[in-house]
Parts: structure tokens; C-alpha cells; sequence
């Protein structure tokens, strides 16, 4: 239920507009009525109300002040001005700090009721927006931190270059032209580490929520680095210089500097951090050791080589080994690292398909079931791998020329055979089902809702009808709508809906 607040300095005005229309019925709730602006400024500080229906001149603070001092908090208000004739320059200034909404008195109750009403279609839609984003941003974040720790890992424990290991990932992060700046934490000890970071938990969710940070801990020492282009980092160096830990024997030292790219950081601190016996990614403020069961991980990436090279025999054994690690944060370190090489570069797999698991993984507390899931996954992806490594030239050229012309409504086989490969249609049609084990038509359909998929997670806003004409299904959108349910079991209005949840 919305919360309507009531500002005006006729109590006559305030008390009819309060009771004139039924606002329950409307799922809105009347929460204060304020004769002058100060009063309304104090219970928006408490109560935090969505709308706030304001006279633009009252004495001690007008609405119009009101509205000036609101603006400059965090509080998402939907204002209208009610303003008498000779005042509408008051109500033009408010426009300024995005008021949409003006009432004029004289008003009766339809045109209060209208504004009211458009005012709670528009938080609607900012909640929408705001719910949307966030999701986008936590599958977005996910993704990232299990990159960021597979590479590290990596580094620690492959006999490959960072050039080499970052090839694996180039399709998730940007190694090259992005910008990083990192924070030392000198003398950090170890029993400090929680209280660290919970206070450094704190202060980002307060302060900038919607950057991503890294963490690297090794003895005493905290590697903590960000995006150049978040335009924090004087605020996060003067939080870390007056941090307080009351276990903490001696003081912080702290020290920043600027990167040109990721991989110029990595590749200066991977060596720094491999002599340390244990190291520790912080993924979301969780510490999780990412340098010990050097044994299994030998074994994951020999095995895993194999079947890069076809030995599709190695999946049950990769299966076995990873049924039987018992530590959850481990066992979940390495499957981020092993899934998304295998998904790498993939013409079947979408890397949104991939952050959404990756994030139910990260959710998952149960070490069992966690297994069922990671092997099940596993088996998934290597029998899509094994296809792919098995196709022809002639196949490749049909995915590559599917995914470039996605969006062609008359987009078939035929048209690919003859237009494209110049080879008779029929002799295709059977070598693409012997070589991947599907229709065209079915490898079509799921490249399209992959596709869409993508684009919804990437503006969950775009009208339906848009996202069926960049996939090819924009001359029938109730097609396309058939065909998405029928894939995921869901409608693209419901899967848009699903994203907020």
C-alpha cells in the first residue's frame, strides 16, 4: 500500500482532500496531514511517504522549500503541487527538481484523484525499473567475482601465462581497456579480517551500492580494487584510513594506485601473492580460501584438457571427483572456474543462461544437493561440448551465419543452403542433424529464445513486441510468445516478471 502525505495550511483543504475519496480502495494509505512545510519535512523523514500532495505557499517552510530540501536525500517522492492561480511561476520552479504532477485550486475530486493516481503509476514503473536493476546488477556482480576468482585461481595454479588464462574469460570481463584502482590494507591481521569487512560491508551498501568491488587477503595484507570509473576512490582511501577494529594490535597503513587495465593489476600482484601459503577471494564480503586442494585442481584441469581434446570418456571421472569434495566454498570456487571455460566461446550457451545458474549456485547452502547440481550441470555442458567439437566446417559456417542474422524473419535452412553455402538444401538438412543430433528448425528456435533471453535481461523494459522483431518473430509477436512458453515454460511477460524477484 503507498503512503500519501498531506500538506497544506488550510485544514479545511487538508482534512477534504483526506477524506473525499476513498484511498483504501485504491491501495493507498493517508499517513499524515501537515499545516505547514516543516511538519511535512519531519514525517517525511520519518515515515517516508510516496507521494506527497503539497501547498506551494504555507508559512515557515513553503512547498516549495519542502521540495528543495527532499530533493537533495535519497528519498524516491512523488510530489504534487496544489498552487493558486497567480502562483504557477513557484510551480514551473518545481518542475525543476522533477515534479510532473500540479493541481489548481479550485479542484474537485476526479482531477486530485487523477494526479494521485498518475503519481502511483509512476512509482509503480521507478519500482519496476529499480527492482530490474537490481537483478540485472546481481547476475552482472555474480558473474564477475566468479571470473575474477577462476583467474586468480588459475594463476595460482596452472603452468600458463596470464595471457594465456585471460583468453578463457575475455568474454565476460574487459582485461584491456578499463581502468582499476587498488588499496592496500597493510597489517591487517587475520582475526580483524571479519570486523573489516563487515564494516566495509556497511559502508558500501550505504554509500555506493552499485559498485562492484574485489578482494584478495593474504597475511596481513588486503588487496581490495574497483573500476577507475566508479569515481570513488577518495571517499573509499579516506574510509579505509579511519577504519577502527577494536581486536586490531597495531594500526593500518593504507596505499592506492591507479591501473590502465585489469590484466596490468593482475599480472603485478599474482606474483606478489603466490609465496603466501593461504589466500583468500572475498566474493560479497565472504571470505573463501582459493589456494588449498592443489591435488584436485591438478586433476580437474588434466582431465579437463582431455576432454577439450575430444576424450569425452574423462566427463564420469571430472563427475566423480567433484561428487566427492566436501567444502562447499571450494567446490563452488572451482566449478565457477571450470564452467565458465567450458562455456567459453561456445555457440550454444548464453552467457545470461550462465550468470543465472552460476547465482542459483552461489545460493545453494546444501552441500548435496549442491552436488547433484554441479554434476548434473556438468554432464550438460560437456555433452554440448562434445557436440560442438565434433562438427564440421560446414556446421560452424550455419551457426556463425544464425547468430549474425538472428533477427530475419524468413531466415531458413534453404535460404542458408543455396544463398550462403551454395549446397544442395537436402544434403545439408541431414549432414546438420547427423552432426548435432537436432532439426535446424529446433536449433533455430532455441538460438532465437536464447537470444531473447539476452536482451531482456539487458532492458528488461523493452516492450515484447521489440524483442520479437530483433530475434526474427517480429511480423507474428504472438507467435514468438507461443514459442518462448513452449521453450521455457513460461510466458516473455512472466520470464520480465521472474527477473524481480
Amino acid at each position: 500500500m503507498l503512503k500519501l502525505l498531506i500538506a497544506d495550511d488550510e485544514r479545511i483543504i487538508r482534512e477534504t482532500i483526506s477524506k473525499i475519496i476513498d484511498w483504501k480502495k485504491y491501495d493507498i494509505e493517508v499517513i499524515g496531514l501537515c499545516k505547514n512545510g516543516i511538519e511535512a519535512y519531519d514525517m517525511i523523514l520519518d515515515e517516508s511517504p510516496d507521494i506527497v500532495l503539497t501547498d506551494i505557499r504555507m508559512p515557515g517552510m513553503s512547498g516549495l522549500d519542502l521540495i528543495r530540501e527532499v530533493h537533495q536525500t535519497d528519498i524516491p517522492i512523488q510530489f504534487i503541487i496544489l498552487s493558486g492561480y497567480g502562483e504557477f511561476e513557484y510551480a514551473k520552479e518545481a518542475m525543476h527538481y522533477g515534479v510532473k504532477q500540479y493541481l489548481l485550486k479550485p479542484c474537485n475530486e476526479t482531477q486530485i484523484l487523477e494526479c494521485v493516481l498518475e503519481c502511483k503509476k509512476d512509482h509503480d514503473r521507478m519500482m519496476r525499473e529499480r527492482t530490474m536493476l537490481q537483478k540485472q546488477f546481481t547476475l552482472y556482480d555474480g558473474m564477475l567475482h566468479n571470473v575474477i576468482s577462476s583467474v586468480i585461481n588459475d594463476c595460482l595454479n596452472e603452468k600458463q601465462s596470464l595471457d594465456e588464462i585471460v583468453l578463457h574469460y575475455e568474454q565476460y570481463v574487459d582485461f584491456h581497456t578499463t581502468g582499476y584502482h587498488l588499496f592496500y590494507v597493510y597489517y591487517l591481521e587475520f582475526d580483524s579480517l571479519p570486523e573489516f569487512l563487515q564494516q566495509l560491508k556497511v559502508y558500501v551498501e550505504k554509500e555506493m551500492s552499485q559498485v562492484i568491488f574485489y578482494g584478495i587477503y593474504v597475511k596481513n595484507t588486503f588487496l581490495l580494487f574497483l573500476q577507475n570509473s566508479s569515481g570513488f576512490c577518495e571517499n573509499i582511501h579516506n574510509f579505509l584510513k579511519n577504519v577502527h577494529l577494536s581486536g586490531q594490535k597495531v594500526s593500518l597503513e593504507i596505499q592506492d594506485t591507479n591501473y590502465p587495465s585489469l590484466k596490468i593489476l593482475l599480472s603485478d600482484n599474482t606474483d606478489r601473492i603466490m609465496r603466501f601459503p593461504m589466500i583468500y577471494y572475498i566474493n560479497h564480503f565472504h571470505v573463501t580460501a582459493i589456494c588449498n586442494y592443489d591435488r584436485v585442481i591438478f586433476q580437474i584441469q588434466q582431465l579437463y584438457q582431455r576432454l577439450r581434446g575430444g576424450d569425452s570418456e574423462k566427463s564420469d571421472q571430472v563427475a566423480e571427483i567433484l561428487r566427492g569434495i566436501d567444502n562447499i566454498d571450494f567446490l563452488k570456487q572451482l566449478v565457477s572456474s571450470l564452467f565458465l571455460k567450458m562455456s567459453s566461446n561456445s555457440q550454444m550457451l548464453s552467457p545470461v543462461g550462465l550468470a543465472e545458474w552460476l547465482t542459483q549456485m552461489e545460493n545453494e547452502e546444501n552441500l548435496d544437493s549442491l552436488k547433484d547440481m554441479v554434476v548434473n550441470k556438468f554432464m550438460e555442458l560437456s555433452s554440448i561440448r562434445e557436440t560442438e567439437a565434433s562438427i564440421s566446417p560446414m556446421i560452424s559456417q550455419i551457426y556463425s551465419y544464425v547468430d549474425t542474422h538472428l533477427e530475419d524473419s524468413s531466415l531458413t535452412l534453404k535460404q542458408i543452403a543455396e544463398n550462403y553455402l551454395f549446397m544442395n538444401v537436402d544434403y545439408v538438412s541431414k549432414k546438420f542433424y547427423k552432426e548435432t543430433g537436432q532439426k535446424f528448425s529446433q536449433y533455430l528456435t532455441a538460438m532465437r529464445i536464447a537470444r531473447a533471453k539476452q536482451l531482456i535481461a539487458q532492458n528488461p523494459e523493452e516492450p515484447v513486441k521489440n524483442i520479437a522483431e530483433q530475434v526474427g518473430c517480429g511480423n507474428n509477436p504472438q507467435y514468438f510468445s507461443q514459442l518462448f512458453k513452449k521453450q521455457t515454460g513460461i510466458t516473455p511477460t512472466d520470464y520480465i516478471a521472474s527477473l524481480g524477484h
